[in-house]
């Protein structure tokens, strides 16, 4: 394979017009399958990829494998297996605007004489209609690779056999509120090179993953500094990447986090298109190779340090008078029945001297007064009021209020 020296510019020119190859059908995180469809109908209508349907889900509905390249390294990419994790998908459809577009003729080139790239997007179907984690039997799809009840695992399964990569990523969506340890910030990208065993044994093909997740870091960390983490290796051997890896494929799972005032995720689905791009770069030319099993494990681990929202210097009142003291708030998102427009319900998570916490969102109230009852666990449901007023206000879980 041939070294790309030049690369580095390329990517950075990708990364500054990364908008130009975002794909307009996907605006925010509920699309459905008839989203993907019509994509999937438009891109084989134009000829540059091979498109057929590999399988489908329970309840009927098309699993697509759309293949680029005609190089002799293969590589299966695939998205949405938890239905409600969709972030990969749309950095999917980005990815093939590039690989389908005139730009940075080099840099495609190299990609595609080198490696084929199967895409597999959106493995869960049933999942993303109803915006769910799990399938339309209600498994979750990662831990029924030893059982293969479903049709979905059953669909990537047999693909791999088929298309017998030498490189797979598994792309996810994590839950918000993991941090990166240590950064008190949101945890935006979360890589794992999955293990083969208990021992986390590194075998060659997990190794050729550690150095992968290796060059992805040292692309982004520096770009979002304290926001890339690393899974723990704990060994789920139910799931798709721990099989994978012990059949000598190649494997990171790629999760993409949160970041501030990025609710659809659409900051973080550029971040995906961009390591997914520089990861294929890496393969076609074997730079991957050059980092050293150290750097994968200098990763920082994720960690939960953060909070949706912080209270910072409240007044609350006590059996022994008023004390000081911040509280932490989280918020879980419930959906309209079109399962479009949602609405964040706070919860009280915790409360006291929470100084070493983060936050996507912090408000010193400056020792205004708690009116209300604050329990742990429970719906927020009270005001933080000062000398002019309410300072910001939550009515069954739902804020109304807040400072300027």
């Amino acid at each position: 394979m041939c070294k790309s020296k030049n690369f580095v510019l390329y990517f950075w020119q990708v990364n500054l017009h990364a908008s130009a190859y975002r794909d307009g059908s996907f605006v925010d995180r509920f699309f459905k399958h008839d989203s993907i469809k019509s994509r999937v109908r438009q891109i084989k209508e134009r000829g540059l990829f091979k498109v057929r349907q590999i399988g489908q889900s329970v309840l009927g509905k098309e699993i697509f494998c759309i293949s680029a390249g005609h190089g002799k390294v293969n590589i299966l990419i695939w998205s949405q297996m938890h239905g409600d994790e969709p972030t990969g998908t749309m950095a999917i459809f980005d990815l093939l605007n590039f690989l389908g577009s005139n730009d940075l003729e080099h840099v495609r080139n190299t990609i595609l004489s080198q490696c084929t790239v199967h895409f597999i997007p959106m493995l869960n179907p049933d999942g993303a209609d109803f915006f769910q984690r799990r399938n339309a039997l209600n498994i979750d799809i990662n831990r029924d690779f030893l059982a293969m009840q479903t049709p979905e695992a059953k669909v990537l399964l047999n693909a791999q056999e088929e298309i017998q990569p030498a490189f797979a990523f598994n792309l996810h969506d994590q839950n918000t509120l993991w941090s990166v340890t240590g950064s008190r910030k949101s945890a935006a990208i979360s890589l794992l090179a999955p293990p083969v065993d208990c021992n986390a044994t590194v075998t060659p093909s997990r190794l050729k993953a550690m150095q992968l997740a290796a060059s992805v870091y040292n692309l982004l960390h520096t770009k979002i500094p304290g926001q890339v983490g690393r899974w723990s290796e704990e060994y789920e051997p139910r799931a798709v990447g721990e099989v994978f890896q012990s059949r000598g494929i190649s494997t990171v799972l790629v999760e993409a986090g949160g970041f501030v005032d990025d609710d659809e995720k659409q900051l973080v689905r550029q971040l995906n298109f961009e390591l997914l791009l520089h990861s294929l770069e890496q393969i076609a030319t074997g730079v991957y190779s050059n980092e050293k099993e150290n750097t994968y494990h200098r990763i920082p681990l994720n960690n939960k340090e953060i909070f949706h929202l912080l209270i910072r210097n409240c007044k609350v009142a006590s059996p022994a008078g008023y004390i000081k003291a911040d509280i932490g708030l989280n918020y879980t998102e419930e959906l309209d029945a079109a399962g479009k427009n949602r609405t964040k319900m706070f919860s009280v998570a915790d409360f006291g001297d929470l100084s070493t916490w983060g936050a996507y969102e912090s408000i010193d109230v400056r020792n205004a007064v708690l009116k209300g009852t604050l329990k742990i666990d429970a719906v927020a449901s009270f005001n933080i009021e000062d000398d002019k007023g309410i300072v910001l206000s939550f009515v069954k879980g739902i804020k109304r209020i807040q400072a300027i």
